[in-house]
């Protein structure tokens, strides 16, 4: 506590409190004087906030003050009845737990106060809004509300942009040079222009000149993307090609029972995929996407609240860990069978997704393993190689050179005995 209000005395010495206050004064300060001491602190925060506390009924100052810690987002350390009672009352440690809060960043307490007022939408009860013309009045409330957020965020980036007024002025210096520069620059071209006696002929050819460059200019760019969807086209054709030969000699050693239980296994696997998987993955991206709106949306957050978020998050992390263990307690003493099941269901849920997830990788990785071989095809055709064989088709190369091998093998021998015949016949 001794440490605290000496923290709060070194804050209120300084500017723009400039209090005359040490240990000993601010300590023997009546309930009135340290509330007023509070209520100053408010005033710089928020102008609104300034004024005589000898004047104001205690419940009109308690519900003043408790409003404005509310828009600070202030949370206190005790309970919401003894804060308020504390308020009131002018209780020491609630004074100054919540000078220790605010004095040290009160310029981010300002920007909230400010923002605060504007942001702070008000509530309609439902059943005054089922008149149409409140209903259409609140929604564009509502609509003033999303602006001034955008407004406000375009404002604190230009008050953050690095360019100064003399940056700026800089350009306009500049920029106004060239325009001179250019101004001159055209008047001699027009001397130049004038004094020719053929103007008229020589505007209207140039004029005609631009028109068909630029008709040039986008015949090229059809051109170009004409070339693109043919290739594509073509790819797209050698790719089902390929898939035809690959399932034609697939199906010579594939009986029709087997063929109907390969297509009904694939069907399965597209079918899981489009029902199960893809919706999942897209609702869990819109999800994402919505979240990040309602961030940008959000006004600028500060370090302490990116704090505070990241404590309530790990309290609720504990609170729901704790329920699940509860929940685990009593499923298990109720229906072990049942847990066990379930269990079961979770593993084989998840050995299902991550096997459709490698199965959507590696048809990716064969989708683009086909592209670069008909890529490569392309190139070979183009420059006037032979055509790749497929597995299939260099099977039968490989069976028709050993056949011929063993035909060479076999006329090499025949001519190897006719050749020493013909020399025991040379000898005789």
């Amino acid at each position: 506590m001794a440490e605290q209000v000496k923290n709060i005395i070194e804050v209120l010495t300084k500017p723009p409190f400039n209090k005359n206050f040490n240990i000993i004064s601010f300590d023997n300060l009546e309930p009135l004087q340290l509330l007023q001491v509070l209520n100053d602190v408010f005033a710089y925060i928020d102008p609104a906030n300034k004024m005589d506390l000898r004047e104001e009924l205690p419940e009109d100052m308690a519900h003043r003050m408790l409003k404005f810690l509310s828009v600070l987002k202030y949370v206190p350390e005790c309970s919401v009845q003894e804060f308020q009672t504390g308020i009131i009352t002018g209780e020491k440690s609630v004074v100054y737990q919540t000078l220790a809060w605010i004095l040290p960043n009160l310029e981010t307490h300002k920007t909230r106060a400010y923002l605060g007022r504007y942001l702070m939408k008000v509530e309609v009860p439902e059943e005054i809004l089922q008149d149409d013309e409140v209903d259409k009045i609140y929604q564009e409330y509502l609509e003033l509300l999303e602006e001034f957020k955008t407004v406000h965020k375009a404002s604190d980036k230009l008050k953050n942009n690095r360019y100064t007024a003399a940056d700026i002025k800089k350009d306009i210096h500049q920029m106004e040079q060239e325009q001179e520069q250019l101004v001159k620059t055209i008047e001699r071209k027009k001397v130049r222009v004038d004094s020719l006696s053929n103007t008229g002929e020589l505007l209207t050819a140039a004029r005609s000149l631009r028109r068909e460059q630029e008709r040039q200019s986008n015949i090229l760019e059809q051109r170009h993307s004409m070339k693109a969807a043919i290739q594509a086209a073509e790819n797209k054709y050698q790719r089902l090609m390929n898939q035809l030969k690959e399932i034609k000699a697939a199906s010579q050693n594939m009986s029709v029972e087997k063929l109907m239980v390969k297509l009904d296994d694939e069907h399965k696997s597209s079918q899981y995929l489009v029902e199960d998987k893809l919706p999942k993955e897209v609702a869990a991206r819109k999800k994402s996407c919505n979240d990040l709106q309602k961030v940008l949306l959000e006004p600028a957050m500060t370090e302490e609240d990116i704090d505070e978020l990241l404590e309530k998050a790990q309290e609720l992390q504990l609170d729901l860990n704790e329920l699940h263990q509860k929940r685990m307690s009593k499923s298990d003493n109720a229906d072990e069978k049942l847990v066990m099941f379930r269990k079961q269901a979770m593993m084989i849920s998840r050995k299902k997704d991550a096997l459709a997830e490698e199965l959507k990788e590696c048809t990716n990785e064969w989708t683009e393993v086909e592209n670069e071989l008909a890529k490569r095809k392309e190139e070979m055709r183009s420059t006037g190689a032979e055509q790749v064989l497929t597995g299939h088709e260099f099977k039968k190369y490989i069976a028709m050179i050993r056949n011929k091998g063993n035909v060479y093998k076999a006329k090499r021998a025949e001519m190897a005995d006719l050749s020493s015949r013909s020399w025991c016949f040379g000898t005789y």
